[in-house]
């Protein structure tokens, strides 16, 4: 018996930290996605939707964006590329990539401090 993944389906969750430039104004989650809309537009000429890109979660300091599982390391590269967003000068770094948010949520507890 075989059983064969249809592709269109497959997903990693990347969980990521930002730390930014004044303290007194974290980025929202609405700016996040303007940015990576904007950043996705220039470094590759394509939209967010052809890279499968949805921000599932953000607070202002960590995240978790998905992606289509061929574009992870566009998406990686991506975050990482971002230096602004809104009035905000941010660095983005990524801590853990899973096929899985459960995953995801194990990667960090068991990432070394």
């Amino acid at each position: 018996m075989f059983c064969i993944v249809k592709g269109t389906r497959r997903h990693r969750y990347i969980g990521f930290c930002a730390a930014y430039q004044p303290q007194n104004h974290a980025p929202t989650n609405t700016e996040l996605i303007q940015a990576l809309r904007q950043a996705t537009y220039d470094l590759y000429s394509k939209n967010t939707k052809e890279l499968g890109l949805w921000v599932i979660r953000f607070d202002g300091t960590s995240g978790i964006l998905k992606c289509h599982y061929r574009e992870k390391e566009h998406a990686i590269a991506l975050l990482q590329s971002l230096k602004k967003i809104g009035p905000t000068t941010i660095t983005i770094t990524t801590h853990a990539t899973s096929g899985t948010i459960h995953g995801l949520g194990e990667k960090k507890i068991k990432r070394p401090q």
